[in-house]
């Protein structure tokens, strides 16, 4: 049998332990839209230059051409 202030103990340390896994929970979500973000700036980045690329390729070709 515990005595009153082992089970207050007991009910803190419970406590602190879901609010730290809650912590972690949302920053890794915070870090998971983070990586998100960047990855679909990374693509749009790509596709742009990509595209310019394309162009430029295109115009050099109709001037030799």
């Amino acid at each position: 049998m515990y005595t009153m202030y082992e089970a207050l103990a007991r009910e803190r340390m419970q406590e602190h332990a879901e609010l730290a896994a809650q912590h972690r929970l949302s920053q890794q979500l915070v870090q998971a839209r983070r990586w998100h973000r960047l990855a679909a700036y990374s693509a749009n980045r790509a596709a742009r230059s990509e595209r310019r690329l394309a162009e430029q390729l295109g115009s050099e070709y109709q001037l030799v051409g």
